[in-house]
């Protein structure tokens, strides 16, 4: 994506949409509210059984989680209005952190809350006012091949006449299978705006014409 020199505002904003890029999470704090108190540890089975007997307990407590990590998806990390020149941005959005939070709600299953902050831009062409965007979070159980999460949420902020404004996400709590501790090994956590990806991937494409075949001709006797 090309530089955009829009206001002083903006190179600040596409550096801090690098730092994500970079450095993706952050401290679950910094955008989501303080989690709920661990639940209790399931009691210890008898000490008597063999260990080869004994059922594997999952650990009921977040910190022994191993989250995975939040990747910006390749193209989404701004959503820009505008055209091509500079001086015809009307806006854009650009994110600047990323976090996430995973909760275990049972011995197989546990919760995951993500999280996105970022800035709103006013170019050259545009002017103070509130302004939406799409941005998609997808959850990809690297097991099944095969996405067990995917949904855009309408980002929105309002800038009124600072030439910036801050938006903040905090999705809903998205309950997903857990077989293991190592939830990184076990999913891919995506976020990025959509851009038009889904209207695009929605279009079929057109069909390439057939090359005439030449005639068969019988061989001489």
């Amino acid at each position: 994506m090309k530089s955009i020199a829009l206001s002083r505002a903006l190179p600040l904003a596409l550096a801090l949409s690098a730092a994500g890029l970079l450095g993706a999470c952050s401290a679950i704090e910094s955008i989501m509210p303080a989690p709920h108190p661990a639940p209790e540890s399931i009691p210890v089975s008898d000490p008597k059984i063999p260990d080869s007997e004994k059922a594997v307990v999952l650990p009921l407590s977040a910190e022994e989680l191993q989250c995975p990590p939040v990747e910006i998806d390749e193209g989404g990390a701004a959503a820009r209005v505008g055209g091509p020149e500079n001086a015809s941005v009307r806006y854009q959005f650009a994110i600047s952190n990323t976090a996430r939070e995973c909760a275990p709600v049972s011995t197989n299953q546990f919760t995951l809350k993500v999280g996105v902050s970022g800035r709103l831009l006013i170019g050259p062409a545009g002017k103070p006012g509130t302004y939406s965007a799409p941005l998609r979070v997808t959850v990809h159980d690297e097991n099944a091949k095969k996405d067990a999460f995917t949904k855009v949420y309408k980002i929105e902020a309002s800038v009124p006449d600072s030439g910036d404004a801050p938006f903040n996400l905090v999705t809903e709590p998205i309950v997903l299978p857990m077989a293991r501790t190592d939830l990184a090994d076990d999913y891919t956590l995506t976020v990025g705006f959509d851009n038009g990806k889904a209207a695009a991937s929605s279009t079929p494409k057109p069909r390439k014409p057939r090359k005439p075949q030449p005639a068969k001709t019988d061989a001489p006797d």
